[in-house]
């Protein structure tokens, strides 16, 4: 699971800035693992994290402690593996559970297969691919009646008018 991205390497000691792609807390603290996807992929230690502003942390590693040695991990993605993701509260799913789930409507109707899930502030927007089109629709609790990740099902039910090919 990606939860970070190292976008330069700052001063001479071996220290990284890096934008944060994870909402865990505690997942930047010293002595944490992370996997750097470097060629080849790494695990490192985080040795100190400071904030940087803007979402941006300095981190520095415990087995790097050069400007050389850290150089090569710019736009590197920083990773954990999945069993260290969060437990989410019941009806949440991640992103990336829901991508490739065939979606039906409450009464039968096949509408597509969930290609992306969109973040856009309010609620999330399911990508659909739909054959020949891209529908979106909103992930609601109104629109969205039940996940089965088991079937890899979603059942929904469209807002009024979504349907309608003229309303396109």
């Amino acid at each position: 699971m990606l939860v970070g991205r190292v976008l330069k390497a700052v001063g001479l000691e071996g220290e990284v800035k890096v934008v944060s792609l994870s909402d865990a807390p505690k997942r930047f603290d010293p002595g944490v693992s992370l996997w750097i996807l470097a060629e080849p992929p790494r695990v490192a230690t985080i040795m100190t994290v400071r904030d940087a502003g803007r979402g941006a942390l300095v981190m520095r590693f415990s087995e790097w402690r050069s400007l050389d040695a850290v150089a090569g991990f710019r736009g590197c993605y920083l990773a954990v593996p999945e069993s260290d993701r969060p437990v989410l509260p019941p009806d949440s799913f991640y992103h990336d559970e829901l991508k490739g789930l065939e979606v039906w409507t409450e009464s039968g109707e096949r509408l597509g297969v969930v290609r992306d899930v969109w973040s856009t502030g309010p609620h999330d927007v399911l990508v659909l691919d739909a054959g020949t089109s891209e529908r979106l629709l909103p992930a609601t609790r109104r629109v969205v009646l039940e996940v089965d990740l088991g079937a890899h099902r979603m059942t929904v039910r469209p807002p009024d008018g979504w349907m309608d090919d003229a309303a396109l």
